[in-house]
Formats: structure tokens, sequence, C-alpha cells
């Protein structure tokens, strides 16, 4: 059984020019102990399809399941770490970690005990007082982290959480995520990672959805059959790079135009 299956999940959007098609007929599903994760070209609805799946919003057709039952509301066996971190500024870090746990109305004992182990495991002990304007960008992505883990959901939902970071702390925090991950005492049951970066995608995921441009669909779901830890400098791993990125650069090719029809002499005049 899938955890969670899209069935050809479409998305539209009203504008001043009448409707305008995100994403069209998306299927694919995620399965327990995946670590899945979805490129395409920028606007293609990335973003748009995570919120979806997690409910936040809605699919204009098609259906979304989790643990085969239809996504109708936010699902809080899901939670999701954003690009921008999305922290309270006006909250500690220990404040911005049990903030959904308050929300969830668990007791302050099971709050508490909740929030040190996160904080630890996301090796934030010793910040557990100071605010977000006080961290470096990448101890901000690890509260968030913590604040998402902390729930313990079943799927975890990543929107290009390294790309407002240094190469060397997103490097680091790939790791560390690939650690938690692979912690079976640890939640999620599985990961879907949302990036741009097509060599991040291949390091971390079992498996690859490549969207087309808008309106999206999905062009191939692509086993990363490669030994962990992977070698970016190795010729499998420069091969799957360059499949993925065709993939995608060919989505992106301009669309031939049709012939106008003033430029086609009928047959009858054609010269013989």
């Amino acid at each position: 059984m899938a955890l969670i299956r899209l069935d050809q999940v479409s998305k539209s959007f009203a504008s001043r020019h009448g409707s305008m098609s995100i994403m069209e007929g998306i299927t694919f599903d995620v399965k327990n102990s995946d670590f899945l994760a979805i490129v395409g070209p920028s606007g293609c609805g990335k973003s748009t399809l995570l919120r979806l799946i997690q409910g936040l919003d809605h699919p204009t057709s098609g259906q979304i399941y989790f643990r085969d039952k239809p996504v109708g509301r936010v699902c809080h066996e899901m939670a999701m770490v954003f690009q921008n971190f999305a922290l309270f500024p006006w909250l500690t870090v220990s404040q911005n970690v049990t903030f959904g746990l308050e929300a969830l109305g668990w007791p302050p004992d099971r709050i508490r005990a909740q929030s040190e182990r996160y904080i630890s495991v996301t090796g934030l002990e010793g910040f557990e007082e100071a605010y977000p304007r006080e961290l470096s960008g990448g101890m901000r992505q690890r509260v968030g982290l913590a604040r998402a883990l902390a729930v313990e959901p079943a799927v975890l939902l990543m929107d290009e959480p390294f790309s407002a970071l240094d190469p060397l702390t997103a490097e680091s925090l790939r790791e560390e995520i690939l650690q938690l991950w692979r912690d079976p005492q640890l939640p999620p049951e599985a990961v879907v990672l949302v990036t741009h970066n097509i060599e991040e995608a291949i390091q971390l995921a079992d498996r690859i959805v490549v969207m087309a441009r808008r309106p999206s669909h999905v062009l191939a779901v692509v086993d990363v059959d490669l030994p962990r830890p992977r070698d970016r400098k190795s010729a499998a791993f420069y091969d799957l790079t360059d499949r993925v990125y065709s993939l995608i650069t060919e989505s992106r090719a301009p669309r031939p135009l049709p012939a106008s029809p003033s430029a086609v002499a009928p047959a009858s005049s054609q010269p013989l």
C-alpha cells in the first residue's frame, strides 16, 4: 500500500485572462521508507504540489490519498520545512519548536520532553532561549526541522530547504537529514523533497519525479539505484544527472508554433 497516492491531480487558478492551468494529470505515489524528490523547471508548480499533498490547498480535479483515504483537509500526519525558515521572530528556539505541539493540545510535560528531544537531535542544545535573529541561516533551518520532526509526522515535506543556505552549510544539513531519515527510532516514514538542484535530488533521493513546464505533468519517475554514500564524481552519478537534466531541458524547449494558414499556399496553386 502506498503511503501517499496522487491520481490524475490537476490544478488551475483564476486569472484576469481566464483559468490558468498549473498542472494536469499528475499521478505518482510515495511508498513507506521512500525518499522522493520532485524536480522540474521554475514555475512548474512543485511547491503548489506540496501544498496539495498536505491538504493546504485542493486540486481542481483528481484526488490525493493518504493511507488510502482522500486528503480533504490539512493532514496533521505531515509536516513541512520551508525554504525561508518560516519561524516566528518573537519566539525563542524552544517556543518555535513547541508551537505545533501546543496547537495539537499536547500536555505540558509531553511537550517539554518532546521539545528537548528534537532540540538535541537537530544540534540546537544551548540555543533554546535564542531568537531567530540571533541565529545563522543553518541554525534557523535546524529550528524549522526540529519543529517539523517534533510532531512526529509520517511524512516530512521539504520545500527547497537548502536553497537559502551557503554551500557548506547546505551540504552539512543534507547529510544530517539523511542520518535522521535512516534512524528507525525517528520519524518520518517518508520524505518528499522539492528542489531545483538535480545533483541534490540524486544525492538524497531513492526516486525522482521529473515534471514538465507549466501546465506541468510527470515526464518520468527515475529510480536512483546508486549505493550510499553517493559519489558525485562517479560516472553513474554523472550519467543520471545528465539524464534528468535532459528530461527537464527538453520539456522547456519552445513549442513549435502552428503554421499560419496564409503561409501555406493551397495545393491547387502550387507550381508544377
